[in-house]
């Protein structure tokens, strides 16, 4: 899938472990400050992994979706914050969840990313929740069923 110049691909952990973890160890780590072990002992062999690549080949963003439809995380490079690169990551993991029939995607949310979570279409939920990586907001959003096949993996 490309959009404005990005690529999206539905990877696979086997073959990009090593350019989804640089981009957490960024985010997630660096910037959030968040622990490494939870991130590092997640089984990712599940999950749908989506890396976004800019008109370079480089990778600037990814995000991991459980298939029970929970995101574990959605990260972008802080220069292509803004260039609504993780909305369209949100968009990837929604055809995603509506090709595997998946009722509804949903996420602990930190306060940080309450606006854009809510700006994609998340509702917020009563309370709070959290999960292996993060506490957070529980933000969710209904996933509208139709015919579609699943993205291709690359």
């Amino acid at each position: 899938m490309s959009t404005s110049g990005y690529t999206f691909i539905l990877g696979n952990w086997r073959n990009d472990a090593a350019t989804i973890r640089a981009l957490r160890e960024q985010v997630l780590i660096v910037e959030m400050g968040l622990a490494r072990e939870p991130l590092d002992a997640a089984d990712e062999s599940g999950a749908f992994h989506v890396v976004v690549y800019d008109g370079g080949g480089r990778a600037v963003g990814a995000a991991r979706m459980q298939p029970d439809g929970r995101i574990d995380y959605v990260v972008v490079l802080r220069p292509w914050r803004g260039r609504t690169v993780g909305g369209a990551l949100l968009a990837y993991l929604h055809h995603i969840a509506c090709a595997r029939g998946i009722e509804h995607i949903w996420a602990v949310v930190p306060e940080s990313a309450q606006r854009f979570f809510g700006k994609n279409r998340f509702v917020a939920s009563a309370g709070s929740g959290s999960n292996s990586e993060m506490r957070g907001q529980k933000f969710t959003r209904a996933v509208a069923q139709s015919g579609h096949r699943p993205p291709p993996v690359h």
